[in-house]
């Protein structure tokens, strides 16, 4: 998807949904370099005290919530200078903000903090989030919720045409930074667990996982799970018990191979999809 082209967001994220799922929608994120632009928002939310990053993604994903916010809608040292709406304190990052409680001396708190990602300060002044199926705007990226079966199943889709091994991190305590700031700098999807921080204020469940992605890899991601549904990779993996037989689950071509058998293709039963 170029940059002057609009997806049809309605379609790509129900089908999507349908195809996973998922129990919350999946998420669009809008850097905006003017306050104005959110204030003339008129579906836009503004907190009405203090808000950590993870508390607006929630909003957005579970409450269908158009949500944003500016530096000064975040505490101190915190979200603001992930997604690079202010620049990191020197408390964070002399490592005297970690040290309270997530390692245990200031120099490895300092060697934490600057191994964390974070999107250039300077260029944006607020954000916008919502639930991206109304296409709200072309977002920067989207954040995706889901249990670690509907994860391996998105790593499938983009890994169905131009296959690339994935290589994902983490830093710990700042799963934002891992899904969103990873993802905007690299242009690339970007695996996260939620930290402490985002089940305690974001209410991630123990089950989840988040994967951040640029907006042609959603698209992506929407037409190769279709493509795989119509091989029979679908959510929920349909179980065969331990003592089985494998081959007995498996697709015809594969049951040619392991008899030894030439074949000119492998055969896969086509599944016709029609819940959309």
């Amino acid at each position: 998807m170029s940059a002057n082209q609009s997806a049809d967001w309605a379609s790509v994220i129900r089908k999507t949904e349908a195809l996973l799922r998922l129990k919350s929608f999946p998420v669009g994120i809008k850097l905006l370099e003017r306050e104005e632009d959110l204030a003339q928002n008129r579906w836009a939310r503004r907190p009405a005290g203090k808000t950590t990053l993870c508390q607006l993604i929630s909003q957005a994903r579970t409450f269908d919530w158009t949500v944003g916010a500016t530096a000064g809608d975040f505490p101190p040292g915190m979200c603001a200078s992930i997604i690079g709406l202010a620049d990191p304190p020197e408390q964070v990052m002399d490592g005297t903000f970690r040290s309270l409680v997530w390692c245990r001396t200031k120099e490895d708190a300092r060697k934490c903090e600057e191994s964390i990602p974070r999107i250039p300060s300077g260029k944006y002044r607020a954000v916008l989030l919502a639930p991206q199926v109304y296409g709200p705007f072309e977002p920067d990226l989207v954040l995706i919720y889901g249990n670690a079966a509907q994860m391996i199943l998105i790593i499938n889709a983009l890994q169905f045409e131009n296959y690339q091994r994935m290589q994902f991190f983490c830093v710990g305590e700042s799963s934002c930074s891992d899904a969103i700031a990873q993802c905007y700098l690299t242009g690339r999807p970007s695996l996260a667990i939620p930290c402490f921080g985002e089940r305690r204020y974001g209410h991630a469940q123990d089950d989840e996982l988040v994967i951040g992605l640029p907006p042609a890899d959603v698209i992506r991601v929407e037409k190769n799970l279709e493509e795989l549904y119509a091989r029979g990779v679908q959510y929920p993996i349909p179980p065969l018990g331990s003592q089985c037989d494998p081959l007995q689950g498996m697709p015809p071509g594969y049951l040619d191979l392991a008899s030894g058998s030439e074949i000119e293709g492998l055969g896969f039963p086509r599944r016709k999809i029609t819940r959309w």
